[in-house]
């Protein structure tokens, strides 16, 4: 915890927040190498062009990201055209699907929005799809899909089958303040300045599109065996973690939106960009 938070950033700390560890009795995670986001266009549509609000129907095959293949396709984890039919209908644009999906689809200058019959080919790095989390094959999966591991990079061949326009969606701007939201209030000893607690958390990029505004997973120790231990006000964590949990009592869980300049402020930290705001949500353990 105190490495993970540390106001000024690690050097070391390039890949993600989970790469800083937990304290200096906690192993250091493998860093992953991830590649740089990249579009491909294989095929140029010539139908309806998408834009953020649209219902889209796609194909799509997805692969771990392999630097020793000629394409970058390692093992593939998912596919719609395994199944004979496109994938379900969503809105791009809003947060209904990783934020790699909806810039793969949209495009990023200078690539342009897909249109109807086109097919991309897409390299995302780990921050723009699943980060810090895992995911397990499928059961049953008659595919032979394989896992997906922590900070993986992935490789999509994607096809645009459909659009149905919609209208641009409300983007929410991310707080200036510090926010405490008490899902479960704790009723045991409450935390103060100075204190040692510990603590289990996952924290999320802020995004103002999606319904609960959370972007990008780029840390967790909810799995781990041993809550992260560290001392309110002391400069172990960023301010604006420490200062959001004090007030908590212990079995409390609180949700904490964390603006830039008690976070990292413009230098960012990791996969962490510049300016970025962060959403915690926090279980409190043990307050001494």
């Amino acid at each position: 915890m105190k490495s993970m938070f540390q106001y000024i950033a690690a050097v070391a700390c390039v890949a993600a927040l989970t790469a800083c560890g937990g304290g200096a009795k906690t192993p250091t995670a493998v860093v992953v190498p991830q590649p740089a986001f990249q579009l491909t266009d294989t095929v140029v549509g010539t139908g309806t062009q998408a834009a953020a609000g649209d219902l889209v129907v796609i194909n799509f095959t997805g692969y771990l990201y392999d630097s020793t293949k000629p394409n970058f396709k390692g093992d593939k984890v998912e596919s719609s055209v395994d199944t004979g039919k496109p994938a379900t209908p969503f809105t791009v644009g809003v947060g209904s699907v990783v934020t790699g999906w909806d810039q793969s689809i949209l495009g990023v200058a200078p690539v342009a929005a897909m249109k109807v019959g086109g097919k991309r080919t897409a390299i995302l790095p780990a921050s723009l799809v699943y980060g810090a989390a895992t995911r397990d094959v499928p059961n049953p999966n008659p595919y032979g899909y394989v896992a997906i591991k922590a900070n993986s990079p992935l490789v999509y061949d994607f096809e645009l089958v459909n659009v149905v326009k919609g209208t641009v969606p409300v983007v929410v701007p991310p707080p200036t303040t510090l926010q405490k939201i008490d899902n479960v209030v704790g009723t045991g000893a409450v935390a103060a300045s100075g204190n040692s607690v510990t603590v289990r958390y996952t924290g999320w990029l802020y995004d103002g599109t999606r319904t609960d505004l959370k972007g990008p997973q780029f840390d967790s120790n909810v799995a781990k065996a041993n809550p992260d231990k560290f001392v309110l006000g002391s400069g172990d964590s960023i301010p604006g973690f420490s200062n959001g949990i004090i007030g908590m009592a212990v079995g409390g869980k609180r949700t904490i939106t964390i603006p830039p300049d008690q976070a990292y402020g413009a230098a960012g930290n990791g996969s962490i960009p510049g300016n970025a705001t962060l959403i915690f949500e926090v279980t409190l353990v043990t307050v001494n």
